[in-house]
């Protein structure tokens, strides 16, 4: 076998061979899942490392060739695939409210196979078939995390989302692969398509829609913090965290510098896109008083960083917009790790319920504090760096405007983490909490890998940028960025300022709110303008797919209603009125008075010989 179809292949059979397991049986469904993660994590580094041949077979040319091919990116987003997919394998052997094991292991599998499909075709038909498969295996993943109405219907609200742009896709691969005349990649990349007419542009927009969406940007992200509510910290930590993060930004990254040569106005979209995004959801999650709910709008917010450095489209914001992409998947599924812990532990991630952990989850609380200190931007961790290069990218194109959104995007992303920190492990210890102790190892173990992934790519930043990143924008034919003040420079005390401006808030908001953390971010939160602003926010104004299944969907089924009862009239109910009106009309006439029949055989006659041109 091929050593480039052991990611796929090994995950998937493990997965169908879980489906035999009893549910009864103890720790063989975990053993299994973990065994099978861990032999793809081996694979993917022997990949990375020496590239296999590619593996082709074609049905009709070009256009439905299964087709693998492992250039620089591809084997570093499997790389980053597989080891999550270990991280997260091992988190859940002990982790509860996961739904039941065999379907949870079973989804987590399948999805790990899929994604490492989509991650190595080099055909975007053969890609859209793993693409799809794991919408399946999302909406499975949310159904089955919990026994209730509220899972199920957030997982067909995810499913109907990403379903929809997923059509986008699926129309935007169909004209690029008809307008290059190949479904190829590698092929396409060669003359990159221009956005020089109207269908170009068109399949561009499509298979960008597809990528954000996959990445959970604005406005396609309203199912993920119903997600964090009503499923489980491992799918938070796996799926929105972590997979559809890298899945998304790659192939946006492979769109807009690979397969298409953008022009400004794109530039502009791409940069606007990432900027609203940044903005939108870290000021709804800063308002949040749930610790899993809270991370799930700064997962989203994050994104945002991805976009924009790679709308800046220039080397430097590219490298950092796929450096944020690998940093954000290990810190935010450590911050979800985090919140499993202590949901675990304490039975609760209400932060009003929280307090005073630290001493009890020492571990947990340290992995909590170094992930927090990353996305936040805090230097020297792993954050910092990306995020410099984000910075410099925006304002290397000249638009300001661009690099003050991020950075006020920081400020608020440190407040909140200040709040959520504070809330849950520093502070009083409420009575019920008195118990309280650390977390299994079994949860301890990856939590701690990936808060030490995000200090040693902190410190170490050049190793990940010259083994990772660098081979990657080589691989997409864009030349080698400038580091040049990569540490040291005026966005380092730009940062400082940022920190202590959050500080401040933080200090200004425990005033206000009495000295409970958890209501830190009550001054804005209740502010003029911005009070009402929430409340829309928190009724769901803003929600596209509420705002579809609530309006839209409604009035678009009275319409075909009408419309329907309209075509039954004129089909069903006009002809038989008519043939009504018409037989009793004759029955009056059809009375068995023979001077009447006569008279009536006479005035047709007479009809007829006009008609038929008497008259002339």
């Amino acid at each position: 076998m091929n050593l480039i179809l052991i990611p796929i292949v090994l995950p998937i059979a493990s997965a169908l061979a879980l489906l035999f397991i009893s549910e009864r049986t103890k720790y063989l469904k975990e053993l299994l899942a973990i065994g099978a993660a861990v032999v793809s994590l081996l694979a993917a580094a022997n990949i990375f490392l020496q590239p296999p041949p590619d593996l082709t077979l074609r049905w009709l040319g070009s256009w439905l060739a299964f087709s693998l091919h492992a250039d620089n990116l591809s084997a570093f987003l499997l790389l980053a695939v597989s080891l999550f997919s270990a991280a997260i394998s091992v988190y859940s052997f002990s982790t509860p409210n996961k739904g039941p094991a065999k379907w949870f292991f079973f989804n987590l599998l399948m999805t790990q196979g899929f994604a490492a499909g989509a991650a190595l075709s080099d055909n975007l038909v053969a890609m859209l078939f793993f693409w799809e498969g794991l919408l399946v295996f999302l909406y499975t993943f949310i159904a089955l995390s919990q026994d209730n109405h509220a899972a199920r219907r957030t997982a067909m609200k995810a499913f109907l989302i990403n379903g929809v742009t997923d059509l986008c896709l699926l129309v935007g691969i169909t004209i690029t692969a008809y307008i290059a005349g190949t479904a190829s990649m590698s092929e396409i990349s060669r003359d990159k398509l221009t956005l020089d007419y109207g269908w170009s542009m068109f399949a561009y927009v499509l298979l960008m829609i597809g990528a954000v969406s996959k990445a959970g940007a604005f406005p396609f992200h309203t199912w993920i913090p119903d997600a964090a509510t009503d499923s489980s910290a491992s799918f938070m930590a796996y799926v929105p965290a972590a997979i559809d993060k890298l899945l998304g930004i790659y192939f946006l990254a492979r769109a807009s510098v690979y397969l298409f040569s953008l022009n400004g106005t794109m530039q502009l979209v791409l940069m606007s896109l990432g900027a609203v995004t940044i903005l939108v959801a870290v000021m709804m999650a800063f308002v949040q008083k749930d610790y899993k709910r809270l991370l799930s709008y700064h997962a989203v917010s994050q994104t945002g960083y991805m976009i924009l450095g790679i709308g800046t489209l220039n080397p430097i914001g590219i490298a950092g917009g796929l450096f944020h992409m690998i940093n954000h998947a290990t810190y935010k599924s450590c911050l979800f790790m985090t919140a499993g812990s202590v949901e675990r532990q304490a039975g609760t991630t209400d932060l009003s319920r929280l307090g005073g952990l630290f001493r009890a989850m020492p571990v947990t609380g340290v992995c909590f504090l170094i992930a927090a200190a990353a996305i936040s931007g805090i230097a020297p961790l792993n954050g910092f760096f990306s995020k410099e290069l984000v910075y410099k990218g925006t304002l290397d194109t000249g638009y300001t405007v661009f690099f003050l959104a991020a950075e006020l995007g920081s400020f608020l992303t440190l407040a909140s983490f200040l709040k959520l920190g504070h809330s849950v492990f520093f502070g009083d210890c409420p009575e019920g909490l008195k118990d309280a102790k650390e977390a299994p190892f079994s949860m301890l173990l990856p939590m701690t890998a990936l808060a030490a992934i995000c200090v040693a790519f902190g410190f170490g930043a050049e190793l990940p940028l010259n083994w990772l990143v660098v081979p990657s924008l080589a691989g997409m034919n864009i030349p080698n960025p400038t580091m040049s003040g990569f540490h040291l420079d005026k966005l380092y005390f730009v940062s400082l300022i940022v920190i202590l401006a959050a500080v401040i808030n933080h200090i200004l908001g425990l005033a206000a709110g009495g000295g409970k953390a958890s209501k830190a971010s009550d001054h804005i939160h209740y502010a003029p303008v911005l009070k009402e602003t929430y409340a829309l926010a928190e009724r769901r104004a803003f929600d596209i797919y509420e705002l579809g299944m609530d309006k839209a969907v409604p009035a678009v089924s009275r319409l075909l209603f009408k419309a329907d009862r309209f075509f039954d009239w004129v089909i069903d109910t006009a002809p038989s009125s008519m043939a009504g009106f018409l037989g009793g009309t004759a029955s009056r006439f059809h009375n068995g008075s023979y001077p009447l029949y006569m008279a009536l055989t006479i005035a047709g006659a007479v009809i007829y010989i006009l008609l038929a041109g008497g008259l002339k």
